[in-house]
């Protein structure tokens, strides 16, 4: 899956939801810093034109309210950058999920996006881009241009803030042993009793009759 779009006032972190869940699967984010320079100066040019559109007599058109939209947009990432010393991204999200029973997999397709669509994310399935997305979320760092053309979008830097990722709670010790898995999130849990960051050894287990409380 490919998020295409954003709730314009993004305030709470992107993908917190998606990280939470118990759903195998793979998330991808790119980030590409644009040159703030050259991007001021197409800002200039297009506030320019479309401010002579909207002053003329086009008050009749489809899409006079986009293009006034896209107009305030304009002037808003401009002054930002200008005045507020904000960056400018290109910025990339891919999900993959997977599942062995095909059925599964198209309950969670459809609970990714009831998921995405609740936190304002806007995502259009890789149909017949499955390949070129399946690479992109693979650790080689690559951004395919068969799917980078659909996901690109700007972002500001106090808006890249929303979309970090490491925000999952876990328990894990480099020497530890493993306990279980957490409960909120499925990750693994490994305890090292002994570490010296905790103040002793002992652990308390509570669990009900039958739960192997004794075995482990």
């Amino acid at each position: 899956m490919i998020v295409v779009n954003y709730y314009r006032e993004q305030t709470d972190l992107l993908l917190k939801a998606l990280i939470e869940t118990d759903i195998n699967m793979n998330i991808s984010i790119f980030y590409e810093k644009k040159d703030p320079y050259k991007t001021v100066k197409e800002l200039t040019y297009h506030i320019g034109n479309v401010g002579v559109e909207l002053k003329e007599n086009n008050q009749n058109r489809e899409d006079i309210d986009i293009a006034a939209f896209t107009y305030n947009d304009a002037k808003y990432i401009r002054k930002e950058i200008q005045i507020n010393n904000e960056d400018i991204y290109n910025l990339y999200i891919y999900i993959n999920i997977f599942s062995e029973d095909e059925k599964k997999l198209d309950y969670y397709m459809n609970k990714i996006e009831g998921i995405t669509q609740s936190k304002g994310m806007q995502t259009r399935r890789a149909n017949f881009r499955q390949e070129e997305l399946f690479k992109a979320t693979l650790p080689f760092a690559e951004n395919p241009k068969e799917v980078s053309n659909v996901a690109r979008r700007n972002i500001l830097t106090s808006g890249l803030l929303a979309t970090y990722p490491f925000i999952s709670s876990s328990i894990f010790d480099k020497e530890g042993i493993f306990i279980g898995t957490n409960i909120y999130n499925n990750s693994l849990v490994f305890i090292d009793r002994y570490n010296t960051k905790y103040k002793n050894a002992n652990i308390c287990i509570f669990g009900t009759s039958g739960a192997r409380k004794i075995f482990l």
